[in-house]
């Protein structure tokens, strides 16, 4: 069988393609990272997918929690900006390439979401355009090299689809120790700065609560915002069944903050860790 290999598209825009210049970078966000050490077993995180200038520092507060944890497979779950596609696209095996080390689909655990519901279904070349789930790659292979993944991009406007994957990742993740739910989502998008440090406070707030249907409401009447709120909401729905018990925020800001500027267009992030019960 051929290996597939996911090559990178986004290199040299939202991230260095020179593996030295990316290994400094990371090792730079990780040495000013500020969250105390999460002792409990960690279930889940939430990081944040924009360029690395922008929103790097709040990932790598997720991203250094994971360091010397014996997980073995994370299931990646982004928001698809750029294809049209209906499905959960799942990527079903092979190898994703970064500059800090490649990592294999978890082609198992990858066929047990496909065979979960018809909403799931195998999608390589819906993936390649995408970048939500390409610049987790090489902090994750660098927080643990070792690792799986399952990368799965949610569709757009697919209102039954946050409880299908909450399902997915109840019944496949659960409170498996050797699996890690991977959510990836950008906050507010917009103008006003001052917007989208209310969107953000409130939007955090309710992850933090772990407030599903808080969340569902404030998403759909605009006064939270989510790019990826699928995998949010889909999370936050499957918390209880995972053993989740405590969203631990990490990071809060905006791309305002992280260039020192006011006005113009602007970006809101945050990283959690979610800890909970094992098995």
């Amino acid at each position: 069988m051929v290996v597939t290999i996911r090559k990178p598209s986004w290199d040299n825009q939202f991230y260095p393609a020179d593996s030295a210049e990316a290994k400094t970078m990371w090792e730079e966000f990780f040495s000013r990272c500020k969250s105390p050490r999460i002792d409990e077993p960690i279930r889940a995180i939430q990081v944040p997918h924009a360029g690395w200038v922008y929103s790097g520092q709040a990932a790598a507060e997720a991203y250094k929690q994971l360091e010397g944890r014996g997980i073995k497979t994370a299931v990646m779950i982004g928001p698809q900006h750029r294809i049209p596609a209906k499905h959960m696209q799942v990527f079903p095996h092979g190898v994703w390439r970064s500059p800090l080390g490649d990592l294999e689909v978890d082609a198992e655990l990858a066929s047990r979401f496909i065979a979960f519901n018809e909403a799931f279904a195998p999608d390589i070349e819906s993936h390649q355009a995408e970048h939500s789930l390409e610049v987790q790659i090489p902090p994750l292979a660098m927080a643990l090299p070792q690792v799986k993944i399952v990368p799965i991009l949610t569709a757009a406007f697919q209102r039954e689809h946050p409880r299908i994957l909450a399902d997915a990742l109840a019944e496949i993740v659960g409170a498996n120790p050797d699996i890690l739910a991977l959510i990836s989502t950008d906050l507010y998008h917009g103008e006003s700065y001052d917007a989208c440090k209310a969107s953000d406070e409130k939007t955090m707030k309710l992850v933090q609560q772990l407030d599903a249907q808080g969340l569902e409401r404030s998403l759909a009447d605009g006064s939270a915002a989510a790019c990826g709120g699928d995998g949010v909401l889909a999370l936050l729905y499957a918390a209880q069944r995972m053993g989740i018990t405590k969203a631990h925020r990490l990071a809060g800001y905006n791309s305002n903050d992280a260039t020192g500027t006011r006005g113009g267009y602007v970006v809101g992030y945050s990283a959690f860790a979610f800890t909970g019960r094992l098995r």
